[in-house]
């Protein structure tokens, strides 16, 4: 399939739901920030036994295939920080 057999429509952001909602998010125009709390993660199964569930997640449920695109700044201030988007079936 090429670039122009795709069907784009735009999410409306306030059709989504929170898994551990943030204290601090904005959502305006089509733009979601969120100032996550300290100490919140998905960090699963280290060797030394660390497991925390506890991180934001804005999610949405979609029917069938489909493609999406998210920019995401990012402004670490610790070692380990991190951000991205995550999928499930």
């Amino acid at each position: 399939m090429n670039r122009s057999e795709y069907q784009y429509y735009k999410l409306n952001l306030l059709e989504f739901s929170w898994i551990n909602q943030p204290k601090v998010f904005t959502l305006e125009n089509d733009r979601l920030t969120i100032i996550t709390d300290p100490e919140t993660d998905y960090w699963q199964r280290t060797y030394y036994g660390f497991q925390n569930d506890n991180a934001p997640a804005f999610i949405k449920d979609i029917e069938g295939d489909f493609t999406f695109m998210v920019k995401s700044d990012f402004e670490p201030v610790n070692q380990y920080d991190q951000c991205g988007n995550t999928t499930s079936r």
